[in-house]
């Protein structure tokens, strides 16, 4: 299963939030000054933001530990019809996806 760019970007974003505050505080907790701390985390944030984002695309390629869907290479053409998807459906539960 592949992931879109906007999801692996709003990881992206969250995980910095988490970790640029953890920096901050590790800064304060250091040196006291408030303002040296925010500034690390400014520049931390973006800086850590486009090395994950890029880290997680390149990861989102590499098929190794991911689990492939037993249907993924079912070329669909056309409406499926109410049987076939009874079919898929029983197939999905044979395999222990239902």
């Amino acid at each position: 299963m592949r992931e879109f760019h906007k999801r692996s970007l709003v990881k992206a974003i969250s995980w910095r939030v988490v970790a640029t505050l953890t920096t901050m505080a590790v800064v304060y907790l250091f040196t006291r000054r408030l303002t040296l701390a925010v500034e690390i985390g400014a520049v931390e944030v973006v800086a850590k933001l486009l090395f994950y984002y890029g880290h997680e695309r390149i990861w989102n390629w590499i098929s190794w530990g991911k689990l492939r869907h037993p249907l993924d290479q079912l070329a669909v053409s056309r409406e499926l019809e109410p049987e076939h998807l009874d079919e898929i459906k029983t197939r999905l539960e044979e395999l222990g996806y239902l």
